[in-house]
């Protein structure tokens, strides 16, 4: 008969990671002060040595100061977890699993014997202080990180944008530098918020003209909240060629608006005359037109724009820019030519600008060379290479000397201690000129 042997299962002891804020041991609730207390093991980064010893030794703690491993290096951290058979508390900042030192953790012990007890984020601190809501926000890391995703992420021009910097890249700087990149520095506050939850904490607004201070504190981010759009006018701006950022857009799609660099071209190939009409079919937020009048004062725009609330967009960017459209209609282009909605006085001319991507662009092409004036140039910037023959075929079946012309840009933007080249997308224009 065998005998009963027992077998002991060595049950292995859970490991607390508690997160910290800069206020220290001292702001984590009581319970949580304890599990630090009863520690055999304790880990943390060099950083918080001096504040967890002063903490231990004013507790009058009966437990001895534990001993103790620098957790700045995941790896050898790690290596020296899986050595420990006693209770175990690991300190990190903020949320361990946002962020932080979870993630490294999780892959590498079961979650059962992993015990997370989080503070606040930085994020979270950041946004309170600042007294605003945060449930819609963005945020990103640029934590050893390309920049590229916060580049795209402006694009969109975000209401709110908070940002985990790089203190090793430049940190602020590096931030205001990708905003001045984008052609966004002026449409954005710039806060930078140092030291969180410490009593030396520094939470302040700076321009993007001021330059960083060399002491700031490694422990900072930065949150990017937009500035709501003012009604006076900007006298203080290029005849042409103004920045993307000086434009009002539509919320939901911020980024939709004809580049800088572009409007620059097709406003060249338009060959602006002194007087006469210009239509701006697809006008998006108004940009060619408006900006074809601040250069040409005495031309007469009709401004048209299928998209809802396109027409209220229009006139609150002409009235930024100081000019006058004679008409802004919010429409299908075609409709209005079919049926002759177009006012009498603006029905025939002499210059036109055809944006937009609107599946009866053949059609509405063909329509606007039957009103063109003679000498008419009609300009139509192309995103796709199947349309670009189909056009140039048109406008040449039609009588008009054609040109066509590809176009792209490259920005200059931040990288690492360097500058890289961000590319735009490609455009093609094709210009026609009635004889």
């Amino acid at each position: 008969m065998e005998g009963n042997n027992q077998v002991k299962i060595k049950r292995e002891l859970p490991i607390h990671i508690i997160g910290i804020s800069a206020s220290g041991i001292s702001g984590l609730s009581l319970p949580i002060q304890k599990i630090i207390q009863s520690a055999k093991k304790l880990s943390a980064p060099k950083r918080v040595l001096s504040n967890l010893k002063e903490w231990w030794n004013d507790q009058n703690s009966k437990y001895p100061f534990p001993d103790y491993f620098e957790s700045d290096k995941p790896s050898k951290l790690i290596n020296w977890l899986k050595k420990q058979d006693q209770q175990i508390v690991v300190l990190a900042s903020g949320d361990p699993l946002w962020f932080g030192i979870g993630r490294i953790l999780l892959s590498n012990f079961p979650s059962d014997r992993l015990i997370f007890h989080p503070s606040p984020t930085s994020l979270q601190l950041a946004f309170s202080k600042l007294a605003r809501p945060w449930q819609d926000a963005n945020w990103i890391s640029l934590h050893g990180r390309d920049p590229s995703p916060l580049l795209k992420l402006l694009q969109k021009k975000p209401e709110t944008i908070g940002i985990l910097t790089d203190p090793n890249k430049g940190g602020a700087k590096e931030v205001i530098e990708i905003l001045c990149a984008s052609q966004l520095d002026n449409i954005y506050q710039f806060w930078i918020c140092e030291r969180l939850g410490h009593e030396k904490e520094r939470i302040f607004q700076i321009s993007h003209k001021e330059e960083v201070l060399p002491t700031l504190d490694p422990l900072h981010l930065v949150v990017l909240i937009k500035k709501k759009p003012t009604e006076d006018t900007n006298l203080d701006i290029p005849l042409f060629g103004i920045e993307d950022s000086f434009y009002l857009t539509h919320n939901d799609r911020p980024s939709l608006i004809t580049k800088r660099e572009v409007r620059i071209q097709l406003l060249a190939d338009l060959e602006l005359p002194q007087t006469g009409v210009i239509w701006d079919i697809g006008a998006g937020s108004g940009t060619i037109g408006l900006e074809a009048l601040r250069i040409r004062p005495k031309l007469e725009l009709l401004s048209v724009e299928k998209r809802l609330g396109g027409k209220e967009l229009i006139q609150a960017n002409a009235k930024r820019l100081s000019v006058s459209p004679s008409k802004v209609m919010e429409a299908e282009a075609l409709s209005l030519l079919k049926e002759g909605g177009i006012p009498q006085n603006l029905s025939k001319p002499h210059r036109v600008i055809i944006g937009g991507g609107s599946a009866n662009k053949t059609d509405l092409i063909d329509a606007v060379l039957n009103r063109i004036l003679p000498g008419g140039i009609i300009v139509i910037p192309l995103a796709t290479l199947e349309s670009l023959e189909r056009f140039l075929l048109m406008l040449k079946s039609k009588g008009c000397e054609s040109k066509i012309s590809q176009h792209q840009n490259f920005r200059g933007v931040p990288l690492s201690q360097g500058t890289r080249l961000q590319p735009t997308n490609p455009v093609f224009i094709v210009k026609g000129k009635l004889k």
